[in-house]
């Protein structure tokens, strides 16, 4: 009886030894550091969600070089695509563009170190994948609040509009100068005043005699009147034609009329000045 107890104690023992390295074969190891991590979607700016990366990156500064202006509000730098926090500045084809994008050229050339910021709240990507950060030069200037005191951006993507909420958000909008448009366009400072200049008044050049004109006098009076249309609007009682070239007392005065005022007075060409005016 005691050997039968034992070899049924044996048999139940390899049983569960064979469905222990059963459940091993189902469930292989895999190293820990060998583990393939699934990409994340891309963060809009503003939006709610968080990527690992985001969370991590809250609060980080870091430092690299200048690549180039795509707009006023965003660059290319070594580090990535950057949109600077809290500004808007016009679009392309939009009045302002240009100089919006001009103002980042003139305080940044290609190589100069810049820092990027991701302050504490804030998204580290757009829904375009490019990085949200506060841009600052060697120098010390901000490029979102330079934007908004020349007047080429509104303060915008903030607490105010939905989004996350920036440490410099209050000195932005009190900074801003630009105001908005229809449909929330950028309507820059320099835009703002030239739509509201008055149009130039067109002057019409004064009447000069040519150079070898004897001073007007008196004896004759036809060289004050700068064509026969003038000369038919005189209140003196001066003579309004018409002039005959072939009456030698006139031909002084059709010359003048004809030629001299340079206005065709003979425009005919029959030999009358100030004909039919």
């Amino acid at each position: 009886m005691v050997k039968l107890a034992r070899g049924w104690q044996l048999a139940a023992l390899t049983v569960v030894v064979s469905l222990s390295l059963a459940g091993c074969a189902a469930a292989p190891i895999v190293a820990e550091g060998l583990r393939t991590p699934v990409p994340s979607a891309p963060v809009p700016h503003g939006s709610s969600e968080e990527t690992p990366a985001t969370s991590a990156a809250r609060g980080a500064t870091i430092g690299t070089t200048f690549v180039a202006v795509i707009d006023g509000d965003t660059i290319d730098t070594a580090a990535g695509r950057v949109r600077i926090i809290g500004i808007d500045t016009p679009e392309r084809s939009e009045c302002g563009y240009d100089e919006a994008s001009m103002a980042i050229g003139q305080v940044l050339a290609v190589g100069d170190p810049v820092t990027l910021e991701l302050p504490e709240g804030q998204n580290d990507a757009d829904r375009y994948q490019r990085l949200l950060r506060f841009v600052m030069t060697d120098g010390g200037v901000d490029l979102g609040l330079m934007q908004l005191e020349a007047g080429h951006a509104l303060a915008r993507y903030d607490s105010r509009d939905g989004y996350p909420a920036h440490p410099r958000e209050a000195s932005y909008h009190a900074a801003q100068i630009a105001t908005q448009g229809a449909n929330r366009a950028v309507v820059t400072a320099g835009c703002r005043d030239a739509a509201l200049a008055p149009p130039p008044v067109f002057t019409p050049p004064a009447f000069t005699p040519p150079a070898n004109t004897p001073p007007v006098g008196e004896e004759r009076w036809w060289a004050q009147y700068p064509s026969c249309s003038a000369l038919k609007k005189n209140l003196v009682g001066h003579p309004t034609g018409p002039f005959s070239r072939a009456d030698p007392e006139q031909l002084e005065i059709y010359e003048w009329f004809a030629f001299g005022a340079g206005n065709r007075g003979d425009g005919d060409g029959d030999g009358l000045a100030c004909e039919g005016w």
